[in-house]
């Protein structure tokens, strides 16, 4: 666990981070690494809420060449080696298996290509990396080969398989927890169980956050920047702001299911599966999205399903419906044999942010969003930070950086 330290109202801090998840983490690690006085407030433990609650891969963003995206491609290569470099011990190299049907996108030569880009974009992807952690390049193998290793695909259509490798976190808390080590080592004050619940401000100027503490204590802490990383709860605090404008965004609820098998040996496997989630962006569609099987210790984590919160009623938690319909999905999709409620041991749940523009449709937001907050024309101080994928907190880190350096005169 994080090493909390002491945060005082006698101190005068250059930025305080709400929000203590992967990406408030990573900004602290960054701001104070910069020279920046910086203050972490989560009013929780750390890393508890949506970071805590994923498939626990850190994308090297192989799914982004169907969007011909090669700087997104970057950004999650440069993010996977920050992770690796900063917490080895919590990451581990994983193979991961997608059959291939058919001579199309979704067949063996279309897939040797995209391959051969991913190993060019991410030449590299292992510098500075100990041995252990280096990732191996993709291949692509025959119907025969794949059987070999999953013979339980014998009496299915496929012609092949395609092969590479990502890095897996064994646990994204203690992944988390290093970052924050790390950020307190840089000499970041960092607390926990403390609730941001209200901005101070003078003449449209942040002049700090004031907090609660678990004693029921508040505490008036001195910044003039402040960066809320709290996602979909941001709103709260920033309408203690004047002149405050939300900005509308959609949310749909994500879920994991956790169960005891070992399905598919030490190989993560992605099976394809359909659904109403829409990429109009993608430039090369295949009309499928995939369930990924990802080995833990304990078994399988499985998933990705999505659902608009309207649709779930803005709930996170998972009820008898719910589970028996992401249960029959994931049998859909399995070649033989099944997992039953038995199997199951849990569930994980977070919010993810969909695309601003698609009205009624589970389109997710591709990156990212910085919003700096104006207060009379000019910049009040408080920066939010909309979150998209847990991998690439790093180099949304560098770019909030850039912003406040364009502010440095206010900080």
């Amino acid at each position: 666990m994080a090493k909390a330290t002491a945060i005082s109202e006698e101190n005068q801090y250059d930025i305080i981070i709400v929000g203590g998840g992967v990406y408030g983490a990573v900004l602290t690690r960054e701001c104070a690494r910069s020279g920046y006085r910086t203050a972490l407030i989560e009013k929780d433990e750390f890393c508890t809420s949506t970071s805590a609650n994923s498939l626990n891969i850190l994308h090297g963003g192989l799914r982004y060449l169907q969007h011909l995206n090669l700087r997104r491609m970057r950004r999650s290569i440069y993010s996977r080696r920050y992770f690796q470099q900063i917490s080895p011990a919590s990451i581990d190299s994983i193979p991961f298996l997608t059959p291939l049907d058919g001579w199309g996108i979704n067949g063996p030569i279309i897939m040797r290509i995209a391959l051969l880009l991913n190993d060019l974009v991410s030449m590299n992807r292992n510098k500075g990396l100990d041995k252990k952690q280096h990732l191996a390049g993709g291949s692509v193998y025959g119907r025969n080969a794949l059987l070999e290793i999953l013979p339980g695909f014998r009496n299915t259509p496929v012609n092949g398989a395609a092969l590479w490798h990502e890095a897996v976190m064994s646990n994204a808390r203690q992944l988390v927890n290093d970052v924050l080590n790390s950020a307190g080592d840089h000499g970041a004050s960092i607390v926990n169980n403390t609730e941001a619940i209200e901005l101070l401000h003078h003449e449209g100027k942040l002049t700090g956050v004031c907090c609660k503490t678990a004693e029921n204590k508040l505490l008036n802490i001195k910044s003039r920047i402040v960066i809320d990383t709290t996602g979909r709860t941001s709103i709260k605090l920033g309408e203690s702001l004047p002149g405050y404008q939300a900005v509308r965004q959609r949310w749909a609820r994500a879920v994991n299911m956790l169960v005891d098998k070992h399905l598919f040996e030490d190989y993560a496997m992605g099976l394809k599966y359909s659904d109403t989630v829409v990429d109009k962006q993608a430039k090369f569609n295949s009309g499928n999205r995939h369930l990924f099987f990802v080995p833990r210790q304990n078994g399988n984590a499985i998933g990705t399903f999505y659902e608009a919160e309207d649709t779930v009623h803005g709930e996170l938690g998972i009820n008898k419906s719910d589970q028996k319909k992401y249960l029959e999905a994931v049998n859909s999709v399995l070649p033989a044999g099944s997992i039953s409620e038995k199997n199951i041991t849990g569930w994980q749940s977070g919010w993810l942010p969909l695309d601003d523009d698609a009205e009624g449709e589970l389109s997710f937001a591709k990156a990212s969003r910085i919003r700096s907050i104006e207060s009379n024309g000019a910049f009040s101080g408080l920066i939010e930070v909309r979150s998209v994928k847990f991998t690439t907190a790093p180099a949304v880190a560098m770019d909030v950086l850039k912003r406040i350096k364009n502010f440095r005169s206010e900080v």
